[in-house]
């Protein structure tokens, strides 16, 4: 019992320090992402949808995967929201994925903003910031770049326009060695794997 309230105060005291941040960082990155290059194995992801599916981006090895963390009260996060939906479009689901992972927020908050700004890519829970830990997210936005192979590429610390001539020509050289390096996406389908959109239910 003790270990579970020592575990909510961390996540509570974690969640208002991100908020800090995030609103001190909001105008530095609200134009310009910054893009830090990386090169080590993604860590895991297993995380829920508000419906209940579940998402493991180790089974979505083979292509492109973008996981970006976000928040409803983050600006910039839903500012660069349509751009990250029209890539995940334009790129195809047989090329890549993009994963919305929610910093610490209700199914309700998070079905209640899709009401507002449809998307169609996942939209994840990561209630206790397990993920956001794991993945060591310190400003929001922050978006992950991982490759075919399951490597991360790249960090972009803030927001983006994901329809830009940088962003088209950083992934082209992604998904051009993925190609090269012939990595064999998984069997399961995609649609099978993938819900289309967020449960508008509580």
């Amino acid at each position: 019992m003790f270990a579970l309230l020592n575990r909510k105060a961390a996540a509570c005291c974690g969640f208002f320090l991100l908020l800090c941040v995030s609103a001190w960082t909001e105008t530095a990155y609200a134009q310009k992402g910054k893009w830090y290059p990386d090169d080590g194995a993604a860590p895991a992801l297993k995380l829920k949808t508000v419906d209940n599916q579940e998402i493991d981006l180790s089974a979505l090895k083979g292509r492109l995967v973008i996981v970006n963390f976000w928040a409803t009260w983050c600006g910039p996060c839903v500012a660069e929201m349509p751009s990250l939906q029209a890539l995940g479009t334009r790129l195809g689901a047989k090329n890549a994925v993009v994963l919305g992972v929610n910093y610490h927020e209700s199914p309700q908050k998070i079905s209640d903003f899709q009401l507002r700004h449809p998307v169609t890519f996942p939209l994840l829970r990561d209630p206790w910031q397990e993920a956001s830990g794991e993945w060591k997210v310190r400003v929001l936005p922050t978006t992950f770049i991982v490759d075919a192979a399951g490597v991360l590429r790249y960090r972009v610390v803030g927001e983006v326009d994901w329809g830009s001539k940088e962003v088209a020509d950083r992934l082209k050289k992604i998904l051009d060695a993925d190609s090269k390096n012939k990595v064999i996406p998984t069997s399961r389908s995609v649609k099978a794997e993938l819900p289309g959109s967020v449960s508008q239910g509580g």
